[in-house]
């Protein structure tokens, strides 16, 4: 018996964070017990292609990134279809209702769930999300509907856009409302926001930007299609009628599982460049980590695939290699990451990279194409030495294109922009 064969490792979680985890474990040379913790049945897929489902551009197979031949490979032990109610780090057991297994080691990789905060939870209508398969399913459903016509979509983040690049994939009347005065508020400056919110205008998209959803009444009518239809009252006292309600009202990680203090978090669970948690038994990778963001310098979710994938690589090199008392290679570690988003609706391209957060020691400099708004933000550095003097870094961009087109002078801008400010962060 070699040294970790008598040994178990739990993944709670099977997204893209979890399946990397237990690659590396397996490519390090651990032989020990696997076992995977998983909600839902099947093969794990990616939330990232789910709105491309809902739109009728792939097959629901499409959205499952790995073959079971890939899985098996692994020779996991998957508890499919029970979902954790406690991981007793105490006692070093995940809890479920099916059971409790011990672990030696842990990692955490449970990513997130859409929230429909601010939707009036009082209305009897339950609004359309998109994370899951099975929310894919529901959206896909219901925007093929032939009595489906108009949709509203309550939200102006990425999942918002993916959720009204589907509607508009199928030809539907759509309305997007969100409380800020532009779309992408989390990523994108006014100068980028408006050139892509004119793209959105250019194909018929209809926007309520400022304001909110203050009321919804499901109005009873035998002579429409769905038997009823959805009376909206706006913020702004505007009434307007839909035959469905989409929502994507931001991310919230799923740690219901853990008990208050078990580890140590903060918007996620805080982790070091190896992923570990506050216990030295437990690791996190993904969209329930907070780990290093390259351009602050501190702890925060970067809730990207790439990142998620890099951070379930680190955490199982690096207990493969706790397990077996041997050193921790360098890919046991996480170098940090920036945040990155691409996000194209109809042929409209979004990019962004770094931080657009302003301060008194950032300026914004914009440079406006025929087809293309680039826009930058500089942070002022004093110098770290007497030779260096101060000078000014590129922290952060956006990018907007009037085309979307793989391999053009908009995805060249921004690979090498996105390259730029990974290297400045890491002098």
């Amino acid at each position: 018996m070699t040294a970790t064969q008598d040994k178990s490792v739990a993944i709670v979680g099977f997204g893209v964070a979890g399946f990397n985890a237990a690659l590396a474990l397996r490519t390090a040379g651990y032989d020990g017990e696997i076992r995977v913790f998983s909600d839902t049945e099947g093969a794990p897929y990616s939330p990232i292609l789910t709105s491309y489902y809902a739109g009728g551009e792939l097959t629901a197979e499409e959205c499952h990134p790995w073959s079971q031949d890939a899985i098996d490979a692994l020779e996991l032990t998957v508890e499919a279809g029970h979902p954790v109610t406690e991981l007793d780090t105490a006692a070093h057991v995940v809890r479920t209702e099916a059971g409790s297994f011990p672990y030696d080691k842990c990692i955490v990789a449970t990513g997130a769930t859409p929230t429909s905060c601010g939707f009036p939870a009082d209305c009897g209508y339950e609004p359309l999300m998109l994370r899951t398969m099975d929310d894919a399913e529901r959206l896909r459903n219901a925007l093929t509907e032939p009595s489906c016509r108009r949709v509203l979509v309550s939200g102006a983040s990425m999942v918002a856009l993916k959720i009204l690049e589907a509607c508009l994939k199928r030809e539907l009347d759509a309305t997007l409302v969100g409380m800020n005065p532009h779309i992408l508020d989390c990523n994108a400056l006014p100068e980028a926001a408006e050139r892509f919110e004119r793209g959105l205008l250019e194909k018929g998209v209809h926007l309520r930007l400022g304001q909110t959803i203050a009321g919804v009444r499901i109005i009873e009518d035998a002579s429409h299609p769905l038997g009823r239809w959805l009376e909206v009252t706006f913020s702004t006292g505007d009434v307007d009628e839909f035959d469905q309600i989409a929502v994507a009202h931001g991310m919230r990680c799923n740690l219901g599982f853990l008990a208050e203090g078990a580890l140590e978090t903060d918007c996620g669970i805080l982790v070091d460049d190896h992923m570990r948690t506050s216990d030295a038994d437990v690791y996190a990778a993904g969209d329930v980590a907070q780990a290093t963001e390259l351009v602050s310098g501190t702890k925060r979710i970067i809730g990207i695939w790439k990142s998620a994938a890099i951070q379930g690589q680190c955490a199982g090199t690096t207990i493969a290699a706790e397990l077996a008392g041997a050193p921790i290679p360098p890919e046991g570690r996480f170098a940090g990451a920036i945040s990155t988003n691409t996000i194209g609706v109809d042929g409209t391209l979004f990019m962004s990279a770094g931080s657009i957060e302003l301060n008194d020691s950032r300026e914004v400099e914009v440079r406006e194409g025929d087809d293309m708004t680039v826009v930058y933000v500089y942070e002022q550095c004093p110098g770290d030495d007497a030779a260096s003097g101060p000078h000014k870094r590129l922290v952060g961009f956006n990018i907007t294109s009037d085309t979307d087109i793989e391999g053009s002078v908009a995805y060249d801008t921004g690979a090498m922009l996105t390259m730029r400010i990974e290297q400045g962060c890491r002098r």
